[in-house]
């Protein structure tokens, strides 16, 4: 893509609407993965990368609707099937759903790495440059716990 050509409105627009996509998406697996553990470290880490997606929701529906356009506003057929892997492995314990988020980690800083290589203006890729150091965190975090089985060792701190 030649990324010296700035973004249509319209292109902006589905763009936008393509990462707020993964966002909502992620919601519904982080909170069946909160729902099926029992370590409560691991939940509360979950818990602080759920509220990071849902502050990427908010803030891209401003940008979204800044735009003229309609954020989407409910959670897709892959939304659905990750909230149903995820719940899937929540009945095979800890191991199993980080693996599981991490998967839906990889999707999301895959969508968020071709997106801030495109030529958004200034303040739009600011904000999704912040977002995916957000989802680069998150991934780094379950990476590290599921190599530390932090589930086995529930006081150890997580070293990414």
């Amino acid at each position: 893509m030649d990324t010296t050509q700035p973004l249509s409105p319209a292109k902006i627009l589905e763009e936008l609407n393509e990462v707020l996509q993964i966002d909502i998406d992620a919601i519904g697996a982080y909170q069946a993965a909160i729902d099926a553990l029992d370590q409560m470290e691991i939940k509360q880490q979950l818990l602080q990368f759920k509220g990071d997606h849902e502050r990427h929701i908010v803030d891209l529906k401003v940008l979204i609707q800044r735009q003229g356009g309609d954020p989407e506003k409910r959670p897709d057929l892959k939304g659905m099937a990750r909230k149903s892997m995820t719940k899937i492995a929540g009945l095979l314990g800890a191991e199993a759903i980080l693996r599981a988020m991490l998967s839906n980690e990889r999707a999301t800083n895959d969508v968020y790495a071709r997106h801030v290589a495109k030529p958004f203006p200034p303040e739009m890729l600011d904000l999704l440059r912040r977002n995916y150091g957000d989802e680069q965190r998150h991934y780094s975090w379950i990476e590290a716990a599921l190599r530390q089985r932090l589930w086995e060792h529930p006081a150890a701190p997580i070293t990414p």
